[in-house]
């Protein structure tokens, strides 16, 4: 399993917030066994060449998204409906992501 992060925000060129979705799900019938997951998170990009120091809640959001992530790249359902967050309530979903 593995993700893709877009860890900055650019207002010109994606909506606020932050989220998480599948890139690739798992699934036996089409024959994908690796699921890839991306995060975007929209935090505070680097300014004048001084590195971007996330806030407090910037990072609570990074682990929240990553709960979501992990959720779908450690799943272990091979039925593409049901694999990761697919086929799970919604209030389910957001269980393991407020571990994180």
């Amino acid at each position: 399993a593995s993700f893709y992060l877009d860890p900055y925000s650019r207002p010109a060129d994606k909506r606020g917030g932050a989220w998480m979705d599948v890139c690739v799900g798992k699934s036996e019938a089409v024959g994908r066994d690796i699921p890839v997951a991306y995060l975007t998170c929209n935090g505070s990009p680097p300014v004048d060449g001084k590195p971007s120091l996330m806030t407090f809640r910037e990072v609570e959001t990074l682990f929240h998204e990553f709960g979501h992530g992990l959720q779908h790249m450690l799943t272990k359902a091979s039925v593409g409906d049901v694999a990761g967050i697919n086929g799970v309530e919604w209030d389910a979903v957001e269980l393991p992501s407020q571990f994180m």
